[in-house]
Order: structure tokens, then C-alpha cells, then sequence
């Protein structure tokens, strides 16, 4: 039997009705109108139609957005010129960092962001916050996919989950969170020997590599709720870091390869936004 596809549109909209009420709350009652910007170097990993993606949605939202596109030529040190200057710009209440190419410093970078203006939830301060459970900033893409989890109407509590990924924006917070809801919590990475050991036994399991087809579906356990957050251009094909023709077919849940982590986790960064208004 076929997995049932986990639908990150629809779960992008309940948060979006949120913070539609939200913004009309801040609006009325502190005459705020939140406003996002958005750095994005040009690069293979910068993703330009993400960065339109998002501007998009914060238009119909009622957001106020700012694009950045920096050349591939941008060094450290003019990213954080510019990052100075935006966090001490009023209309500016929140800051995204895409994804930078391999000669900048994203970990440097994402300090420089002002803690208040961190919807990323990657400044230092609000990991501190985030790690002892006061959750004001949290990582947005782990938020999103604990919502893409909820979803499905499964317990997260008392089951096996296994974050295949250890990176700073999704693998070590996403296995916090599943913590936090009383999971028990294996983390995966490049260096462990036998992936295979450890996923084979996973009731959820969140896949956040970057490289294709890391996980077969020899891999998963029948019934598994699997979460594949990688995106990788192969030709014209974009594929998971899920062979998703093999895995649908042990799986109870799985996350489409377009239309799963993404909508949601755009929703999510934009709630974080509000919030960040909300504590002004």
C-alpha cells in the first residue's frame, strides 16, 4: 500500500490564517506592519525563485519584503555591512540569510543579525533560548516540519525518530524538538558507518542531507512517517534526498518532493516575523 503524501500546502495555510489575524492584530493595536528582508548571493545554492517565492507570499500576506540579490563576488564583510544597516532600520523586523556559497561565512554571518531580528532563529542568544525550551525564536524549518508531523494525526510521543543530517538550521534543531515531544532521538550523519542500522528502525524519520537518494527503501521501516527535506537539481529533474519510488511503497506518510518542507517552512519564517513584532 502506498504512503499517503503528507500536503505541506495545506499545512502552509493553516499557518497563514494565523498570521493573517496576527498582522491585522499588530496593525490595530501597535500600528506595525511587519517587514522582511531577504539576502540572497547569487549561487547554485542561493535559490532566486525561493527568494521570489517568498517575496510573493509576503505580498499576499500583508507583508512588507525586501530582496537583496548580491552578486557572486560578495565577501564577508559587505554582507555584514549590509546586515548592519538593516538591523538598525526601523521598517525592517526581520532578516533572512538564504543559503550562501562555500567562500562565506554563514555561521559568522548569522551572528551579526540583531537577536530580535533573527527569524531564522540561528543567532547564538536564541539557540541558548531554543535549547533550554523558551521557544520565542525557534529554527523555522524545524517548526515547520513538527507541523508537517502533526499533521499527519500520529503521535510524535513515545516513538522512534531518526534525523538523517546534523546542520545548524534543520538536523540539530529538528532532533531538539522531537525531543522536547518526548520522542526518543537518534542523529545520523556522513560519518556514521551503517545508516541502514539506525533508519530501518525509525518510526519518523527526517532526512536532511542535501544529497540524493540517500535513503532506499530498504532503509525504512514499513509504516515509517518519512520527512525528506533535501532538494538537489539532477539535469531538469529535482529529486529528495528520499528514492521516493522505493520508500512510498514502505512508508505510512511522506512528504512529496515539491509541495511538502517548502510552502510550510516559508509559512513558517513569516510566523516567526510576527512574532518578532509581537515582542517589540
Amino acid at each position: 500500500m502506498a504512503a499517503k503524501i503528507i500536503d505541506g500546502e495545506q499545512a502552509a495555510v493553516e499557518v497563514k490564517e494565523k498570521i493573517k489575524q496576527d498582522i491585522q492584530s499588530l496593525s490595530s493595536e501597535k500600528g506595525i506592519t511587519p517587514g522582511l528582508a531577504i539576502l540572497v548571493v547569487k549561487s547554485p545554492v542561493g535559490r532566486v525563485h525561493i527568494a521570489q517565492l517568498k517575496e510573493r507570499t509576503c505580498r499576499q500576506l500583508g507583508i512588507k519584503c525586501r530582496v537583496f540579490n548580491l552578486p557572486e563576488t560578495t565577501t564577508d564583510e559587505e554582507i555584514i555591512h549590509l546586515i548592519e544597516r538593516l538591523n538598525d532600520a526601523d521598517p525592517v523586523h526581520g532578516i533572512n540569510i538564504h543559503p550562501l556559497p562555500p567562500h562565506l561565512d554563514h555561521t559568522l554571518i548569522s551572528q551579526i543579525v540583531e537577536p530580535r531580528k533573527d527569524v531564522e532563529g540561528l543567532h547564538f542568544l536564541n539557540m541558548g533560548d531554543f535549547l533550554i525550551g523558551e521557544h520565542h525564536m525557534p529554527p523555522f524549518v524545524a517548526k515547520g516540519i513538527v507541523k508537517l508531523i502533526d499533521s499527519t494525526g500520529e503521535k510524535i510521543e513515545g516513538k522512534r525518530a531518526v534525523v538523517v543530517g546534523r546542520s545548524q538550521l534543520v538536523g540539530k534543531p529538528i532532533a531538539f524538538m522531537l525531543l522536547e515531544r518526548n520522542a526518543t532521538v537518534s542523529i545520523v550523519h556522513s560519518q556514521t558507518p551503517d545508516l541502514s542500522a539506525f533508519t530501518e528502525h525509525a518510526d519518523i524519520l527526517v532526512v536532511a542531507v542535501g544529497h540524493p537518494y540517500t535513503i532506499t527503501g530498504e532503509m525504512v521501516k514499513e509504516g515509517a512517517i518519512v520527512i525528506d527535506v533535501g532538494l538537489t537539481q539532477v539535469g531538469t529533474r529535482l529529486v529528495g534526498d528520499v528514492d521516493h519510488a522505493e520508500v512510498q511503497e514502505k512508508a505510512s506518510w511522506i512528504t512529496p518532493i515539491t509541495g511538502g518542507v517548502g510552502p510550510v517552512t516559508i509559512a513558517m519564517l513569516l510566523d516567526n516575523l510576527v512574532e518578532a513584532c509581537k515582542l517589540l
